[in-house]
């Protein structure tokens, strides 16, 4: 029987995408599972599966076509689609005396699945100005003048990835740049422009949230000097690849206190309020073009080292540019730092339908008064964004107090548990 496949939504805030490349042909048979197309959204490129087996009977939309999600995009199974051949015009004198020319034998062939090795080679004549390459990677290459039709693609299908501009860019000659230098941040002309598409989508999804959730903010100061010094004995040993960082920490000590809280770890969509039993840790990564919030999951249950290696390889995904739709889906609480810029304090906005976001702000030498000494203190300032409609001022203090005692205390291996029962989906 016949089955559509369809523009599948791949991220919260998906609503369009454009079909980049098939990895298969009309006749082909694909198995579940074995990867099928290739799709751009407002947040990456993203390789996405077959979700059922049989030929590929029927491409209704094709490589460069930008459709919206749920509309069919490709048909398994049943028959191909008859190809009626043209009748070529008779002959002069066959016209006249109705005899009509005889056509020639055809040969019908069997479909076969031809595999053409991608060659990774500057300049490739297919992906010429750099055209194959991840957002992240277009945006890097243009603010410093880089010609990507120079760079060879080492991502998936000879992608130019943001790493491989980068490495590209530091064996360039010192003083020598395949264009006139730009500025890291060029500043604009006077007029009106465009935003990109990821900004688009930045635009609709902040304007919602605060145009729907009625946000209220609470902040509390955290001394960090325990968890600091703990954290030095953590990665005495190891290699720069393996270090843990502090928002590993951050990430392990707020994924064990939201057990207690589910409330926190909520979505709350139209169709009404969800808790959730996983918390779901979604993490802001800035990018050049904009931001994107890809998901750790069942973030409780990890390790401290799990979570410091799910995150780096996040990080990885999100400068490609290539995630896998359930990379950014299925979130339930987001945590936004930008303590390593040296911010001071500020609040972020929720990201719907989900009902809190943390915002973690620099560590800074703070004097505090101790047995009337003044000593330094290492500080740091979170504040908590919530949806008023489903928390309250008690429950998200008390949710940032036990933070607090988690983080001060630095046992970083205790899983805490939850004090409320929350049923499965």
């Amino acid at each position: 029987m016949p089955e559509d496949i369809i523009m599948p939504k791949l991220s919260d805030t998906m609503l369009e995408g454009t079909l980049l490349k098939w990895f298969k042909h009309e006749g082909d048979y694909i198995q579940q599972g074995e990867t099928l197309f290739e799709v751009e959204t407002d947040k990456a490129v993203l390789e996405v599966a077959s979700s059922v087996s049989g030929m590929l009977t029927q491409i209704l939309v094709q490589a460069g076509e930008k459709v919206p999600v749920g509309t069919a995009i490709a048909i398994v199974g049943g028959e191909l689609p008859k190809v009626v051949p043209q009748q070529e015009p008779l002959p002069e004198g066959a016209q006249k005396t109705g005899q009509a020319k005889k056509p020639p034998a055809q040969h019908k062939e069997t479909p076969q699945l031809k595999v053409v090795p991608h060659k990774k080679e500057a300049g490739d004549a297919a992906f010429a100005g750099g055209t194959h390459a991840s957002p992240a990677a277009k945006s890097y290459a243009a603010e410093r003048g880089i010609d990507l039709s120079q760079i060879a693609g080492t991502g998936i299908g000879g992608m130019i990835t943001l790493k491989d501009v980068r490495d590209y860019r530091a064996h360039l000659p010192s003083r020598e740049t395949p264009f006139p230098a730009i500025p890291a941040e060029p500043v604009p002309a006077e007029g009106t422009t465009v935003l990109s598409t990821m900004r688009k989508a930045i635009a609709a999804t902040v304007s919602h949230s605060k145009r729907t959730i009625p946000h209220f903010y609470l902040s509390y100061d955290i001394d960090m000097t325990t968890a600091l010094n703990r954290l030095v004995d953590l990665n005495r040993n190891r290699s720069d690849a393996d270090t843990i960082t502090i928002n590993d920490v951050i990430i392990k000590a707020a994924s064990a206190t939201l057990k207690n809280y589910p409330y926190l770890n909520a979505l709350y969509p139209e169709q009404g309020l969800v808790l959730k039993k996983e918390v779901n840790m979604g993490i802001v990564i800035g990018l050049p073009e904009g931001l994107i919030i890809p998901v750790l999951k069942s973030a409780d249950s990890l390790t401290l080292e799990d979570i410091s290696r799910g995150v780096k390889k996040l990080r990885e995904k999100a400068e490609a540019g290539k995630f896998s739709s359930d990379d950014l889906t299925d979130g339930t609480f987001t945590i936004s730092n930008l303590g390593m810029l040296g911010v001071a304090d500020f609040a972020a906005i929720i990201y719907p339908p989900q009902t809190a976001i943390l915002a973690i702000s620099a560590i800074k030498d703070t004097p505090v008064l101790k047995d009337g000494l003044f000593i330094p203190v290492k500080m740091l300032r979170v504040t908590l964004s919530m949806d008023h409609r489903v928390v309250d001022g008690i429950s998200a203090a008390n949710f940032l107090r036990d933070l607090t005692r988690y983080l001060e205390k630095s046992d970083f291996e205790t899983v805490a548990k939850p004090c409320c029962t929350v049923e499965d989906d």
